[in-house]
C-alpha cells in the first residue's frame, strides 16, 4: 500500500521533528501513520525515535520489521545495532548478547565491507564503540589470570584480548575519523578506546581535540548515549583530570609525576570554578590531592587524614537526602525487573560483611532489604532504568571513589571499608567498575589482584561472552 501525498508529507513532518528533538511529537505523527504496516521507511524512523527516548524494547520492535520487509536497508540496520548497543550499557545482565548482535547489524549496514572500504561514517563510528566495549572483557580477564596463577600476567591472554579488540575498534572509528575529521564524538570514543589500552598520551591527544571541535558537551553527546545529562564540559574536565591523574603511573622521576598531577588538579579546579558545589569535582580532587601526598611521603599525616575525614563527612552532610533517595531506587528497580543483575541475597551478604557503622549499612542497604519493591511498578521497572542510566552510572562513579578514598585512609577510614563500596558499585556497573580498577594509580598491581579475587570468591564476576 503506497502512501498518498498527504501522508508523505506527515512523514516528512515527522522526520523533521524527529532530527529537532522533538521526539514524543513526532511519534504521534509516526503511530498515525502505522496504516501502512509494511511501510519500512516509517517503522524504521518510528523505531530510531523510541531509542532516542531509550525505550529500547519499542525501537527493537519496529527496527526488526522495517528490515523484515528490507534486509538491505542498511540505515535501519544501523539504527538496530545501535539500539542494542545502548542496550548492552544499560542491562548488566544481557550484555554479551546485546554486543554481538549490535555488532552483527552494523557490520550489515557496512554491506559486510571492510571498515577501509566502507564510506558509512556513523556506523562505522559505532560499530567502534561496539567493538570497545569487549577491551572490558580482556581487562576482566587480565585482572582475573593472578588468581589462577598464570606465570606471566605482562604476556597473557587477557592482554592480548586487550590488544585485539582494540584494535577492532581502532580500525573503524579510525576510518571514521579519516572520512569525517570533525566528528567529535568518534574522536572522544577513541579516547576512550586508548585510554583503556594505558595509552594515555594519545587518549589525553584525542580527547583535547574533541574538546576542541565541541567545547559545547550538548554537541559531544549528539551522537546516541545512554547518558544525556552529560551536557556540561566540566565532564570533559574529569576525563582530562584522569587521564593526567593515570599518567602518574607511567613516571618514575618525581618531578615528572609532580607535573601530571599538577594538571590533574588544575583540572579539577577549573570544574570547580565552573561550578563551586560540583560533589564529584571535590571528591576526585580529594582522591587525587590525597594520592599525591601518599606517594610522595610514604603515607598521609594526621593532618592529611584529619582534613579528608572532614571532607568525606561533608560530602555525606551535603548528599545524605540525595543519595538515599536516588541511590536505593536505583537499586530496588535494578532487584525488580525480569532478569535483575542484583538480588537481595547479593545486599544481604554485603550488608552481613560490612563492619557496624558502615555509611551503605546505615543509608542505604538495610532499607532495601526490608523494603526491596517500595514505589517500583514491575511491569515499568525496566524502563525506569533503561530512561535513568545516568542516575546507576553516577551512583556506581560515586561508590568507586569513595571506595578508593577509604582505601587510602586505610583503617583510618570514617566512611567503613572499601569492600563494601566495591561490591555494590561493581553490581551496579560492573564494566565501568572494572575499567577504572585497572586504570586508576590508588590501588597497586597486588591491591588489585586482592580486590578482585574478593570479588571472584564472593560471586560478584563480570560475565562476559566472546564474539562468534
Amino acid at each position: 500500500m503506497q502512501m498518498d501525498i498527504s501522508d508523505m508529507m506527515m512523514a516528512q513532518q515527522a522526520e523533521t521533528l524527529r532530527l529537532s528533538g522533538a521526539y514524543e511529537q513526532a511519534i504521534e505523527i509516526f503511530e498515525q501513520l502505522q496504516m501502512y504496516p509494511d511501510n519500512a521507511w516509517v517503522n524504521a524512523h518510528l523505531g530510531a525515535t523510541y531509542y532516542h527516548l531509550m525505550d529500547y524494547g519499542k525501537a527493537k520492535h519496529y527496527l526488526k520489521k522495517a528490515i523484515d520487509k528490507n534486509d538491505k536497508y542498511f540505515w535501519a540496520h544501523a539504527q538496530l545495532g545501535e539500539t542494542y548497543r545502548l542496550r548492552a550499557i544499560t542491562e548488566n545482565n544481557r550484555r554479551p548478547e546485546y554486543v554481538e548482535k549490535a555488532i552483527e547489524h552494523f557490520q550489515k549496514a557496512l554491506d559486510s565491507k571492510p571498515p577501509e572500504d566502507s564510506n558509512y561514517v556513523w556506523a562505522l563510528a559505532h560499530l567502534g564503540a561496539t567493538h570497545r566495549l569487549y577491551i572490558t572483557k580482556g581487562i576482566s580477564q587480565f585482572l582475573h589470570e593472578p588468581i589462577s596463577q598464570q606465570p606471566n600476567p605482562e604476556n597473557s591472554c587477557g592482554q592480548e584480548k586487550i590488544q585485539q579488540h582494540a584494535e577492532d575498534a581502532l580500525k573503524c572509528l579510525n576510518r571514521a575519523i579519516e572520512l569525517m575529521p570533525t566528528y567529535a564524538w568518534a574522536w572522544g570514543m577513541r579516547s576512550t578506546v586508548y585510554r583503556l589500552t594505558q595509552d594515555y598520551e594519545n587518549s589525553f591527544w584525542d580527547l583535547g581535540v574533541e574538546a576542541v571541535i565541541a567545547p559545547s558537551m550538548e554537541i559531544m553527546q549528539q551522537s546516541s548515549s545512554p547518558v544525556p545529562f552529560l551536557k556540561s564540559g566540566r565532564v570533559n574536565l574529569y576525563e582530562h583530570a584522569f587521564l593526567s591523574f593515570y599518567l602518574t603511573k607511567k613516571h618514575s622521576d618525581p618531578e615528572d609525576k609532580k607535573i601530571h598531577y599538577i594538571r590533574a588538579i588544575a583540572f579539577l579546579q577549573q570544574a570547580l570554578i565552573l561550578s563551586p558545589g560540583d560533589l564529584m569535582a571535590k571528591l576526585i580532587l580529594t582522591i587525587i590531592e590525597a594520592n599525591q601526598k601518599k606517594e610522595e611521603r610514604g603515607s598521609l599525616k594526621p593532618n592529611d587524614i584529619k582534613n579528608i575525614q572532614r571532607k568525606l563527612e561533608q560530602f555525606f552532610e551535603d548528599t545524605e537526602v540525595e543519595f538515599c533517595h536516588k541511590f536505593k531506587k536505583v537499586l530496588r528497580h535494578q532487584i525488580n525487573v525480569p532478569e535483575p543483575s542484583v538480588s537481595i541475597e547479593q545486599l544481604k551478604w554485603i550488608n552481613s560483611h560490612a563492619e557496624e557503622g558502615h555509611k551503605l549499612k546505615k543509608l542505604v542497604l538495610e532499607d532495601v532489604i526490608k523494603q526491596p519493591d517500595l514505589g517500583v511498578k514491575k511491569t515499568e521497572a525496566q524502563l525506569w532504568l533503561w530512561e535513568n542510566f545516568a542516575l546507576t552510572e553516577m551512583w556506581s562513579y560515586i561508590l568507586f571513589f569513595l571506595a578508593e578514598v577509604s582505601h587510602l585512609l586505610g583503617n583510618k577510614s570514617n566512611i567503613g571499608t572499601e569492600t563494601a563500596y566495591l561490591e555494590l558499585a561493581f553490581l551496579i556497573n560492573p564494566y565501568y567498575v572494572t575499567e577504572r580498577l585497572h586504570q586508576t594509580p590508588v590501588f597497586s598491581h597486588q591491591d588489585r589482584t586482592k580486590i578482585f579475587k574478593k570479588l571472584h570468591d564472593d560471586g560478584i564476576v563480570l560475565k562476559f561472552s566472546e564474539p562468534n
